[in-house]
């Protein structure tokens, strides 16, 4: 189960949630091309993170922070293993969806490539388990002073393995 949080959240006026965040690339047994949440760590592989900003004041707030959202995915062990940052990119604010079910709803997706080796794989019987649990920071700056207005989404989820599959 993946939990959100998004900050701030002013009903009706500007809230947001990270929706999903998956692993799209590699692909496995096509067709239809589902994917895996087992890696080989040996390869890169690509996690997808998509976003909602909405409410009445989105538009405005966002206008007035800065033009770029930045994404950051982190891995934690489960059992044995490291903690690590897998990576991130950068999203401008103005490259995004319109969601028309929702007030001035904004959904943006970003795509983070995970360069190979930067996960350990787990063995039976090691300390070392393979298994890590995903964690996602989207995050918009300001400089306007207090009390702060920043924006910030956290989601966690999903559990992933890494297992050379050789």
């Amino acid at each position: 189960m993946n939990t959100s949080q998004f900050q701030p959240d002013i009903p009706a006026f500007l809230q947001g949630e990270v929706q999903s965040v998956k692993v799209i690339a590699p692909v496995n047994f096509p067709p239809p091309a589902l994917p895996n949440l087992v890696v080989d760590p040996t390869k890169p592989f690509t996690l997808e993170v998509t976003w909602e900003v909405f409410g009445a004041l989105t538009p405005l707030w966002i206008g007035a922070l800065s033009n770029q959202w930045s994404v950051d995915v982190y891995a934690e062990s489960i059992a044995g293993g490291p903690e690590a940052r897998l990576g991130g990119t950068t999203v401008a604010t103005g490259t995004f969806t319109p969601d028309a079910a929702k007030v001035n709803g904004r959904i943006y997706t970003a795509n983070i490539v995970v360069p190979a080796g930067t996960l350990q794989e787990g063995n039976p019987g090691s300390p070392i388990s393979g298994l890590y649990k995903l964690g996602v920071v989207v995050f918009l700056d300001s400089t306007l002073g207090s009390p702060g207005f920043d924006l910030v989404g956290y989601s966690d989820g999903p559990l992933i393995q890494a297992e050379n599959p050789i």
